[in-house]
This record gives structure tokens, C-alpha cells and sequence, in this order.
């Protein structure tokens, strides 16, 4: 309770955050991620565009892991990129995502993820799209830090475009 106001505080699941400051951290994340996806898309697209539904494919597949791993190093106190989450935390950024992505592009993004390999290729795109979760918890760690990014996460979906385009 509120001593001041006489009111009861709501506090959210991590650490008995009131839920005002958690809904402002997930919006937050939710800008800071999208910013970043922005940074390196300006630089892949100055090399190349995504062509054919191989690449759209790993395009798809990388953002959103890119943007699910920056919003969990942004919303979670994870020490490594692949630690298990609270439910609570697994939703927090969820929404941070889907204030990024409209639902389509969610599910569409989920279904790519989790379809069933049933040929190389579609094994192969999901090898190089996931390289985006990698990518995008060093671009948080570096966020937080306050650092630029430095080239190899710059080109980083460049890369997975053309590596998607040299197997296609």
C-alpha cells in the first residue's frame, strides 16, 4: 500500500516491479529493438534486397530472432542468451514483439520457426535465419552498454541474405 496516496500498488512478476515501470520497460525494449533491427536492415538492404521466398523465408525467420533475443536480454536478468524464462517474463516479451510486428507477421514468423523440417532446405533456412538470436542478444548486450555496433552485427543479415541466396 501506498502511505502517501492510501491507495494499493499493483507490482508486476520480476522483482515486485510496479506494473507502470514494467509496462514502460517493455515499451522501451520494444523501441530500442526496433531501432536496432532498423540499424542493421538499412545496412542490408544497401547490399541487397531479400528475393524469392527462400530469403523472404530467412528474413522472416532471422527478425524474429533478433527481436525475441533483444527483448529478452533487455527484459529479463539472463545471464546466458539461452536460460529459461518465468511465464511471466516469456509474455513481457512476447508484447514487446508484437508492438514491433503486426500479428500476422507474428504468426507468420512462429509458424517458419516451428514447421516441421522435412527437407534440407527448409533445415538450412532455419540454420541461417536463427543466426538473428545470436546477433540480436550481442546487439542488447551491446544496447545496454551503450555501444555502437560494430560491423560483423552490422552485416549480419546481410550475410544471411547472401548466404540464403548462394544455396537458393
Amino acid at each position: 500500500m501506498n502511505l502517501e496516496t492510501q491507495e494499493t500498488a499493483i507490482f508486476s512478476g520480476l522483482h515486485g516491479l510496479p506494473v507502470e515501470q514494467r509496462e514502460a520497460q517493455i515499451c522501451e525494449a520494444a523501441r530500442s529493438a526496433q531501432t536496432a533491427f532498423e540499424q542493421i536492415s538499412q545496412s542490408a538492404s544497401c547490399n541487397m534486397e531479400a528475393s524469392g521466398d527462400f530469403q523472404k523465408r530467412v528474413f522472416k525467420i532471422f527478425r524474429w530472432y533478433f527481436l525475441s533475443a533483444f527483448c529478452t536480454r533487455l527484459l529479463s536478468e539472463s545471464v546466458h542468451r539461452l536460460e529459461h524464462q518465468t511465464l511471466q517474463v516469456s509474455m513481457d516479451i512476447c508484447s514487446a514483439v508484437k508492438m514491433i510486428l503486426s500479428e500476422s507477421d507474428v504468426e507468420e514468423s512462429m509458424a517458419l520457426v516451428r514447421v516441421e523440417k522435412t527437407s534440407p532446405m527448409v533445415v538450412r533456412a532455419n540454420d541461417i535465419g536463427a543466426r538473428g538470436h545470436t546477433v540480436g542478444w550481442v546487439a542488447a548486450g551491446l544496447h545496454e552498454k551503450g555501444r555502437s555496433f560494430p560491423g560483423e552485427i552490422e552485416n549480419a543479415l546481410a550475410g544471411a541474405l547472401a548466404a540464403s541466396r548462394r544455396l537458393n
